[in-house]
């Protein structure tokens, strides 16, 4: 796995929101099983790492077909009340995010960011906590049609923003996103925020 040690010039970030620059990875940790318990269902002890690497439509129908929760779509609206107010209101950045940002930005490189997360809630968290005026773009595995455990996604951002894998960073907390950025021949930067 390349490293940001290595001397390349680098022409892109691509920054992970939520457990990189966002401190939510407890509030997801947890939501899955909330929802379930609010419904008088006891989940297993393994549903969070089970869930990891799904998108927001991927877990809601996990949930609705595991447990009979009716369709997919009265979970997604029942979880996303809730998740939306703490992306519009509650959840904040880590101490060091604008740090992350800000070096990022010596690099005279595009900045953009990538989530598994919907885009409302990438632009009403990253919007309210001032992240947005260093963000050239936004990306989401909703919007691009792929998971983040693909090096296609890494590689078709890279595109899009007229770079190659090997002139970019990726900044992330997840191990299946770090491992397929580094499938697609981007350099990767691990944060290990909850430990």
């Amino acid at each position: 796995m390349r490293n940001t040690s290595e001397k390349t010039a680098i022409k892109l970030h691509i920054f992970d929101m939520d457990g990189t620059l966002l401190d939510s990875m407890r509030m997801w940790d947890n939501i899955s099983s909330d929802y379930l318990r609010t419904k008088g269902i006891e989940p297993p002890e393994n549903l969070a790492s089970i869930l990891d690497p799904m998108t927001f439509p991927e877990v809601c129908s996990y949930l609705a077909v595991n447990w009979n929760l009716g369709s997919p779509e009265t979970v997604s609206r029942e979880i996303a009340r809730f998740l939306d107010h703490q992306y519009e209101e509650v959840l904040q950045l880590f101490p060091d995010a604008m740090d992350i940002i800000r070096e990022a930005e010596k690099d005279k490189c595009f900045r953009v960011i990538l989530s598994n997360s919907s885009s409302h809630q990438v632009v009403a968290a990253m919007g309210r906590l001032g992240i947005l005026d260093y963000i050239d773009e936004i990306f989401t595995s909703e919007t691009l049609g792929m998971r983040k455990d693909s090096p296609d996604i890494f590689r078709r951002v890279c595109r899009h923003m007229g770079a190659k894998p090997e002139e970019t960073i990726v900044h992330d907390d997840s191990e299946y996103a770090l491992k397929a950025a580094a499938e697609a021949g981007c350099m990767v930067k691990k944060y290990d925020r909850y430990r």
